[in-house]
């Protein structure tokens, strides 16, 4: 690829070749072979007079990208313009802003729908609204009765307490499709507010909780909730389950929101590197530009040594620096 300086110097070539030199010499009135390009004048002024300004060198691109990419805005800077940097900041600056206030909103919430529902394997009803002994009293009813059951357990409850998903969930049928033992703690928390038709017997507002909790237990103490126990899905209603899911869906929509000013944060700093990688090459093409300096055309009249005066015409450009 051609540099800017040659492309330069074939412009001004061009330019040059399409001056009718005959033609111009003719209107001052002297012969077209004394019409002629001066050789440099030495007694000019001095280089420094017209050097072109130095503007402190070029910038290194790849320097301006990994800046922005760290710290939008600062690649910009580096590049020397400040307005194009001050955007960049600004949405920064406003992102983690944003995500900060969601983040902890979110997590408030969070914390306030896990009080709710009470810490996991609650069985206590006065610390929380699920009970967790209530859910596996009817996990155990359905796994061990012959007509719900793809396999009928015939063990006891106590026994069905210690026994792993994996065998239990070949006594169970849908929707029974999720571990509440589980011990991811998030995702416990979201099962007991959207399977519905699973964990929908585990809420204190849908039993009887005046009847223990046992292997006895008789199926119609859901009959509080409105559940038809011809059914093994819970189908009654539970005001506690809508008021937690509400909860939930609360805190899950500003923790989301969070997630995507930490997104825009993260783009950010991707545009902002690619911003900073133009803003270096204009620089360093501002650079180039100033490097090449002005072209000066001069028309003078001197005397040669016979006396007769020689009109000539002068190009003067200043031609790159060589590093």
């Amino acid at each position: 690829m051609r540099s800017p300086h040659v492309y330069r110097i074939i412009v001004a070539l061009t330019v040059l070749s399409m001056i009718p030199i005959t033609g111009f010499a003719g209107d001052f009135g002297v012969s077209p072979h004394r019409a002629q390009f001066a050789a440099p004048d030495f007694g000019q002024a001095p280089a420094e007079e017209t050097s072109p300004p130095d503007l402190g060198g070029k910038k290194n691109v790849g320097r301006a990208v990994m800046f922005s990419l760290i710290v939008p805005g600062t690649g910009q800077l580096y590049s020397g313009s400040w307005l194009r940097a001050l955007p960049w900041f600004a949405v920064e600056i406003a992102g983690w802003a944003l995500f900060s206030q969601y983040h902890a909103k979110g997590t408030d919430k969070t914390d306030e729908f896990e009080a709710f529902a009470g810490p996991w394997k609650n069985n206590d009803p006065s610390n929380g609204n699920f009970n967790y002994d209530a859910y596996m009293v009817r996990e155990y009813q359905v796994a061990s009765n012959e007509t719900f059951a793809p396999v009928q357990y015939e063990g006891s409850f106590e026994d069905w307490l210690t026994l792993e998903w994996e065998d239990r969930s070949s006594h169970l049928p849908a929707p029974y499709t999720h571990d509440i033992q589980t011990g991811d703690r998030q995702q416990y928390y979201e099962m007991i507010g959207k399977y519905f038709e699973q964990f929908g017997f585990g809420w204190i507002d849908t039993y009887d909780r005046s009847v223990p909790l046992n292997g006895s237990t008789p199926e119609n103490i859901w009959s509080v909730g409105g559940d038809d126990i011809a059914t093994v899905k819970y189908d009654g209603q539970s005001q506690l389950f809508f008021t937690y899911r509400d909860m939930r869906g609360e805190a899950n929509d500003l923790l989301e929101k969070g997630n995507t000013m930490m997104e825009l944060v993260l783009v950010n700093h991707v545009l902002s590197a690619l911003d900073a990688a133009f803003a270096a090459r204009s620089y360093n093409r501002k650079q180039e530009s100033a490097g090449l300096g002005s072209m000066d055309l001069n028309y003078r009249i001197r005397a040669d040594r016979e006396g007769d005066l020689t009109r000539s015409l002068t190009l003067s450009m200043p031609l790159p620096r060589l590093n």
